[in-house]
């Protein structure tokens, strides 16, 4: 008799089992499925200002390069003293890393 009622015991455990189990699985479709909503949502409302932003940096890229067709001194002095800020600039950053030289007695 003890043996029935362990048996039905494990019995009803496994079937508990089985239906958390089920239960698990249903909800991690549901929220999978809630994700890709999501996601397609956020993909479709940010889709209008992804096409603003590629037009006006367009725009912006042809402007640029206008102007540097219409003044290219212009250009070569700000290219070069960007080049010249980048390097002084780091230049400084490798001295502050760097360890100062140690002076070696020999005596």
């Amino acid at each position: 008799m003890a043996s029935t009622d362990v048996q039905s015991q494990i019995s009803a455990l496994r079937a508990e089992i089985a239906q958390l189990q089920k239960d698990i699985g249903d909800k991690g479709t549901e929220a999978y499925e809630t994700i890709r909503d999501r996601a397609g949502n956020a993909m479709e409302a940010a889709r209008p200002a992804v096409r603003s932003a590629s037009k006006y940096v367009r725009n912006e890229g042809a402007a640029v390069a206008q102007a540097a067709r219409e003044h290219p001194a212009a250009l070569s002095t700000v290219v070069l003293t960007a080049g010249l800020a980048g390097i002084v600039i780091g230049y400084l950053l490798g001295s502050l890393e760097s360890e100062p030289p140690r002076r070696q007695r020999w005596f």
